[in-house]
């Protein structure tokens, strides 16, 4: 049974995809949601610090 040429594309983009992230895993090298996890953890201290130098701003005044 032959298939067709847009099947063999997505083949060959599903192994491909497969063998990035196994490279990637054995190498240790962070992955992309780990990335945006270490920015949503660094926005959320950065949030807190300016709810509390608001804070500090109001019972000043």
């Amino acid at each position: 049974m032959e298939l067709p040429w847009f099947a063999w594309i997505a083949i060959v983009a599903i192994i491909m995809w497969g063998l990035v992230t196994m490279v990637g895993s054995i190498t240790g090298r962070p992955h992309r949601m780990r990335r945006l996890d270490r920015h949503e953890d660094e926005i959320e201290q950065l949030k807190r610090r300016t709810e509390q130098l608001e804070a500090h701003l109001y019972r000043s005044r």
